[in-house]
Formats: C-alpha cells, sequence, structure tokens
C-alpha cells in the first residue's frame, strides 16, 4: 500500500511538472474589425512601450498570426520554402522563454532566464518591453548551416513570419519593430540551439507609449 501511494504521488508531482513546462494557450479568435488594409495603414515601427500585460487571448492571436496552422493538413498562415517549417517563434519576458508549438497551439518552457537585455543589445531603450518574439530558422532543413539554398531561404522564411508579425501587431493595437541587432551567441546558448539553427529576427511587443 505504501509503495503504491508512493508511486501515485511521483506520478502526480511528474505530470504536475509536465502540465507547468507546457501552457495550453485559448483559442486564437479570428473575429477582429481591423481589416487588412487597415492594419497595412496603421503599421509603423514602435520602440517605445507601456508596462501593460499581454494577455493571453491577445499572444494566442499574435502567434496564431506569426506561424500557426491555418489548414486541416498541417500547413501554416507564413508559407515556408518547400514547405519545410524550418521557422520557430520563441516567446521572452520577465518569466523566462518558451517556445510556440503552433500544432499543439501551446507554450512550452524553454528557460527561466530573462533575456530580454540580450534581446535588445545595444539598443537598450526596447529592452523592458514585456514580451520580444524571436524567430528561428532550422538550417538543416536545407541542407545544413553552410548551404546555398539555406543562407537564402532561411531569411526569406523568417521575413514572411516578421511581416505576419506586423500586421498582426498593427490590427491588434500592439506596436512591434522588426529588428537584427541582438546578442547572438548569448541567446543561442539560452535557448539551447542545435548549430543548425539561426536566430534571424526578433520583435519587441508591447502597447505603445502615447
Amino acid at each position: 500500500m505504501k509503495k503504491t501511494f508512493l508511486l501515485s504521488l511521483a506520478l502526480m508531482m511528474g505530470l504536475s511538472a509536465m502540465s507547468q513546462d507546457l501552457v495550453k494557450l485559448p483559442e486564437p479568435s479570428k473575429d477582429i474589425s481591423t481589416t487588412l488594409f487597415q492594419a497595412l495603414q496603421n503599421r509603423h515601427s514602435v520602440r517605445s512601450f507601456t508596462a501593460q500585460d499581454i494577455s493571453m487571448e491577445t499572444l494566442s492571436q499574435l502567434l496564431w498570426a506569426a506561424t500557426g496552422v491555418n489548414r486541416p493538413d498541417g500547413r501554416m498562415t507564413a508559407p515556408t520554402a518547400i514547405n519545410a517549417q524550418d521557422i520557430s517563434v520563441y516567446v521572452a519576458s520577465k518569466d523566462g522563454v518558451s517556445l510556440y508549438l503552433p500544432k499543439d497551439n501551446a507554450l512550452k518552457a524553454v528557460t527561466k532566464q530573462d533575456i530580454r537585455k540580450d534581446v535588445a543589445a545595444r539598443q537598450a531603450g526596447v529592452a523592458d518591453a514585456p514580451l520580444f518574439l524571436i524567430i528561428v530558422s532550422d538550417a538543416s532543413k536545407f541542407g545544413g548551416i553552410n548551404s546555398e539554398n539555406a543562407k537564402i531561404f532561411c531569411r526569406e522564411d523568417a521575413a514572411y513570419v516578421s511581416q505576419n508579425i506586423n500586421l498582426a501587431a498593427a490590427a491588434l493595437g500592439l506596436g512591434t519593430v522588426p529588428r537584427h541587432i541582438m546578442n547572438r551567441d548569448a541567446i543561442h546558448t539560452a535557448l539551447g540551439l542545435t548549430e543548425n539553427q539561426l536566430v534571424v529576427i526578433n520583435h519587441p511587443i508591447g502597447y505603445p507609449k502615447k
């Protein structure tokens, strides 16, 4: 009986730890009043943000727009070369970094380290953004980091996702700006990336200061 109780307790603790590592996002609402052309009109670079938190509902909408699943066959809102689906989006906040899992519409915890200063790098003014979205491409999908195809496709695919983030942020009343500057080596280490995973673009995300 005692052994059974201890086993059950261990299983419960294990499940609890797993649930803490994986957070299911709310179903992203597509019922947005802003049209595509209004979002294009409203899109502009924002580098100064309020401290207002971004709700999980809004984050779910933003991540779905970035690279969510939009068809039954698992294909996504952003195109990728040869449908390689090489792009991963990481969400960095004061509480750490999580990986967006499009097929599960969930966030998987990667680290509890706050890496926003490394993402901001020398542009310290954006470091206080509530969130950063970090776009990573897997060059192994195109023959490896030294492949000529990878050198082109990884950056092109990241750019498609970046534009989705720009337009979705404008539609949701959020501010952002696509950024190339960041401390890539520190981010690469913190996220536990492979040698073939390239940290390409980041987006600070928040409500713009008036």
